[in-house]
């Protein structure tokens, strides 16, 4: 069974590059809801 972890960000100037970084970071952004974006990733156990 997968496994996730889960961050909220809130989504301020310069998001692109906030993005990016948490990408390169293994997050995947998978809701935006009014000025909070959503991520998670898999933890591997």
């Amino acid at each position: 069974m997968k496994r996730y972890e889960y961050k909220t960000l809130w989504a301020l100037m310069n998001r692109e590059r906030l993005l990016n970084k948490w990408g390169y970071d293994g997050w995947e952004l998978v809701a935006v809801d009014g000025g909070t974006m959503y991520l998670k990733r898999e933890i591997n156990y």
